[in-house]
């Protein structure tokens, strides 16, 4: 990223114009000097604006949320989170910048709370780096020519998910893949602890799928999975999953070695034997389905790809993503959830509302109105 300095503005530096508590009309962008990246001036005037709502007032008040969306659901005490089939985007967070000429990221997507609400998608991916100048983790593709972001810092993109959640809390868990930029330290503990901290600052452990939630009593993650499988649909509607893709240095600091997941926030990729097993980052379902089929098998859930690079989609070729959608892999992401102009491809679930009964892992009387109910997110 380029440079730049961030200083927190006093209360005098702050102004509010309309003379209204909490205003943030006309804020003046103070506290930063020097170049900035697009993404990080955007993070700037988003840290400003917080601060300056404490400084020149008290919160906004408004109109009581409407209440949850009531739901109930037959199937709730027997289907499983692994038995469902959803579609995830790539890249989630990301608006193609103007003029973008490199055909592989002539792709982008609308909101993460339009995609809930208008694409189906269940599963995001979010890049994340720890930018140590602002002292948060910020969410972007690449520096310089490719920053552009509908969400500059992590706990943005988690607001914008757990807002939409909150109101339908008969949605099955969401699924976040956590792609970190940046390894860790040797000493990785206050990173890890300073990203934990971040995510339960917007999502409470009470509705975070973690290891320890699935392993219970078992002696390690591999050996719940193994007896007692994956916690039943039930016991996971309107909580959030998240995953951590990353098999070297940030896996390792993660999992203390390799040794394990306890009291963690997040999954990993794994392989089956890996005591710290569950999850499995298998992006080619053609030259990977052998290693999906033993995955599933060892009661992991899969990720996998319909499409990379704009490679298939702008050929109009569906042999990937038809793999995809037949290997079982539970979450399947795409650059396509919709149609769009002038490409002949789109990645949606035959009978899904917007997921579906996985196509190998879940039972025969499943369906897919017993994975989400319509009804209950709209």
């Amino acid at each position: 990223m380029l440079g730049g300095k961030f200083t927190p503005p006093t209360a005098r530096e702050c102004a509010c114009p309309t003379g209204k508590p909490g205003s943030r009309a006309g804020w003046t962008a103070v506290g930063y000097t020097g170049a900035m990246s697009p993404t990080r001036a955007r993070v700037a005037a988003l840290q400003i604006a917080a601060l300056g709502t404490v400084a020149c007032g008290s919160e906004q008040t408004g109109p009581e949320p409407d209440p949850p969306i009531p739901f109930e659901y037959a199937r709730d005490d027997t289907l499983r989170m692994d038995q469902l089939q959803l579609v995830a985007t790539h890249n989630s967070y990301r608006i193609m910048p103007e003029g973008m000429t490199i055909t592989a990221l002539q792709y982008d997507h609308p909101p993460l709370d339009v995609q809930l609400r208008e694409q189906g998608a269940r599963g995001f991916e979010l890049d994340i780096r720890y930018d140590a100048e602002l002292d948060t983790f910020v969410v972007y593709h690449l520096p310089v020519i490719d920053e552009l972001t509908h969400c500059p810092r992590l706990v943005d993109c988690l607001r914008a998910l757990e807002k939409w959640s909150r109101k339908r809390p008969g949605h099955h868990p969401l699924f976040v893949q956590i792609e970190p930029k940046d390894g860790l330290p040797a000493d990785a503990e206050p990173l890890v602890s300073k990203l934990e901290q971040e995510i339960l600052s917007v999502w409470p452990r009470s509705r975070i799928v973690t290891p320890d939630d699935v392993r219970g009593d078992s002696p390690t993650l591999a050996a719940a999975l193994a007896s007692d499988g994956w916690p039943t649909l039930g016991e996971t509607r309107g909580k959030i999953v998240f995953f951590v893709d990353d098999t070297s240095s940030f896996r390792d600091g993660y999992t203390r070695g390799g040794k394990d997941l306890d009291g963690r926030l997040m999954f990993v990729d794994s392989d089956p034997g890996d005591p710290f097993g569950g999850f499995a980052v298998i992006n080619d379902p053609i030259g990977g389905a052998t290693s999906i089929a033993a995955a599933l098998a060892a009661n992991f859930i899969v990720r996998t790809r319909a499409d990379g690079d704009n490679i298939e989609p702008l050929a109009g070729d569906t042999t990937r993503r038809d793999a995809a959608l037949s290997s079982g892999a539970q979450v399947v992401s795409t650059d396509y959830p919709v149609a769009k102009p002038g490409v002949n491809f789109v990645v949606e679930l035959p009978g899904g509302a917007p997921s579906r009964c996985n196509p190998v892992t879940a039972p025969a009387e499943c369906a897919a109105t017993d994975i989400e109910n319509p009804a209950f997110v709209e």
